[in-house]
């Protein structure tokens, strides 16, 4: 675990407040049993379930540091980047969530739109909204409906054959820049950190070049601690904080306990002489 002390710190989990299992209280009440200390919530380009996380923090006794995960566009792919220690009553943040979430019930609206045609549907989008309870329901909720449907087996075949890129119901969005996110971050006093890097499937040189891009902007962090990395991730990652002097972050990304491959909290260590984002907040 990516432990300080007696201190064991997860920064990357999501509730149902976006593509999460579970209620903020529900996801604070498990990280809480599994050991954690301090715990982000950071879910997809909404600050909603942090007050609601908050009280159940409090009731737990745990630290919940104000996070989210923003979607930005950058080089024409989707990348995503955690803001930590948020102040979420900062107007300039509060405005690109806003944004953010406008562009994703425009996504959510287009997608219904294709699978009603694609899929043989009626009203995707409305019956998508009512079992996400958003107006911007996220491509795993369209995957469910599908799977309810009866026109695929189980997630991984809605993705592959409807909602990945290529396919015939998945919509591209026109998502913030990478400067714009990072600036935002720092408008509400957070750490701009990048998300999961070793899961957009980029080369070594790629990896450097969107570190590059990131460091010149102002970036913070690398999350460098998570489950399942091989060997030669864990390798390069630990090339790249160091190269690019960043700070790093340990996180799950935990979204269902149904994902039995992984646990809140049970991270690897972080690499020696590396600086933790949390010493920021």
């Amino acid at each position: 675990m990516s432990n300080q002390d007696s201190a064991c710190f997860d920064l990357h989990s999501h509730s149902l407040a976006s593509d999460g299992a579970l209620s903020p209280a529900d996801l604070v009440d498990r990280a809480a049993d599994y050991g954690v200390t301090d715990l982000a919530l950071t879910d997809h380009d909404t600050l909603a379930g942090l007050p609601e996380a908050h009280e159940a923090a409090s009731r737990r006794g745990i630290r919940l540091i104000n996070g989210i995960e923003l979607s930005v566009r950058h080089e024409n792919r989707e990348f995503h980047v955690l803001g930590l220690g948020l102040d979420i009553d900062n107007a300039q943040l509060c405005e690109r969530v806003a944004s953010q979430q406008q562009a994703r019930v425009r996504r959510a609206q287009e997608i219904g739109r294709r699978l009603d045609k694609a899929a043989g549907l009626a009203n995707s989008y409305e019956r998508t909204c009512e079992l996400a309870g958003s107006p911007a329901p996220g491509r795993p909720w369209f995957a469910k409906l599908l799977e309810q449907s009866g026109r695929v087996r189980n997630a991984r075949h809605a993705f592959n054959r409807f909602l990945k890129q290529g396919q015939s119901a998945f919509v591209a969005t026109p998502w913030c820049s990478m400067e714009e996110a990072i600036a935002d971050i720092h408008a509400g006093g957070g750490q701009a950190v990048v998300a999961h890097p070793h899961g957009y499937g980029l080369t070594r040189k790629k990896l450097r070049q969107l570190l590059t891009a990131f460091k010149a902007q102002g970036g913070d962090g690398l999350e460098v601690a998570m489950p399942g990395l091989t060997r030669q991730q864990q390798e390069l990652l630990d090339e790249c904080w160091q190269y690019f002097d960043l700070k790093v972050s340990a996180g799950s990304d935990f979204h269902s306990p149904e994902q039995k491959w992984l646990a809140l909290g049970r991270l690897p260590d972080l690499p020696k002489g590396a600086t933790p984002v949390w010493e920021s907040f």
